[in-house]
């Protein structure tokens, strides 16, 4: 059976992983229009580290570069979690690549096969070539310290193609847990399972030996590497093979050519081989 429209999030305590810190102050609400927005303000006025703030529905959220994240009510996960990581800024990108990453080792277990769910760069989880989660990551601070980090995660969970909205961003290429496992799941029971792979996963960021760690286990899951893409900034395109994951979570792709370049902030797409 699928969750009630109004979750028990609160339960989801009982899933964390001994000494979680992330979940200890969980704010919920039946609807709002964004967990994000709910986060942030509660960020600038001084929330803890760890705070979550999850909905049954959210009505206005919001993806990377301003896209609209459509998400079924009563169906779906969706939540962002405060941090206040102590990192120098140039690596807050990892913290995208930490939440990538713990979605992915989260929910890879429900697959009855191998390499079933991976990462495409930096931050979208897909199920066999279907995106199935979304994650923006925000920041405030200066050049020298990052006063907090607020991370916003959007899982497709019970939901089937007829629960998708219309005007769902990547529809065609859009999937569900539901859709692609076969059976619906208990979303307080996989919050608490993400949380504790996050809260893992976010640590490893905190010091250098952890960070290789990070980046070790993400280029391990991350199917952009090796892939053919095109890249797309506001300066323009660059096609080639994507050649390395860098120690600030960025890509490098190379071209035919041999010309290689480093991209932080972009839009990827993984062409068909040649």
């Amino acid at each position: 059976m699928g969750d009630t429209k109004t979750a028990d999030w609160r339960s989801a305590r009982d899933f964390l992983g001994k000494g979680v810190l992330l979940g200890s102050v969980m704010e919920s609400k039946p609807e709002t229009p964004s967990t994000q927005t709910d986060a942030k303000m509660a960020a600038r006025a001084g929330a803890p580290h760890g705070s979550v703030f999850v909905t049954d529905f959210q009505s206005a959220g919001r993806g990377r570069r301003d896209r609209e994240w459509s998400s079924g009510p009563g169906l779906d996960l969706t939540f962002s979690v405060i941090l206040r990581p102590e990192i120098e800024p140039r690596l807050v990108p990892l913290l995208n690549l930490a939440a990538a990453l713990s979605v992915c080792r989260a929910v890879t277990g429900f697959f009855g096969e191998p390499r079933a769910v991976y990462i495409k760069w930096p931050n979208d989880v897909l199920a066999r070539g279907k995106k199935i989660c979304g994650i923006i990551c925000e920041t405030a601070g200066g050049a020298e310290k990052t006063d907090w980090a607020v991370l916003g995660i959007g899982l497709n969970v019970n939901g089937a193609a007829a629960n998708m909205p219309p005007g769902t961003p990547d529809r065609p290429r859009a999937s569900s847990l539901f859709m692609e496992c076969g059976r619906s799941f208990h979303l307080p029971e996989l919050l608490g399972l993400v949380l504790t792979r996050l809260d893992e996963c976010t640590r490893l960021a905190g010091d250098e030996r952890g960070r290789a760690r990070l980046l070790a286990l993400y280029r391990e899951n991350c199917s952009t590497l090796g892939s053919r893409v095109k890249v797309m900034t506001d300066e323009g395109e660059f096609f080639g093979t994507a050649s390395g994951i860098e120690e600030d979570g960025a890509i490098t792709v190379t071209d035919s050519g041999g010309l290689a370049a480093t991209f932080r902030a972009a839009d990827v797409t993984h062409l068909r081989p040649a």
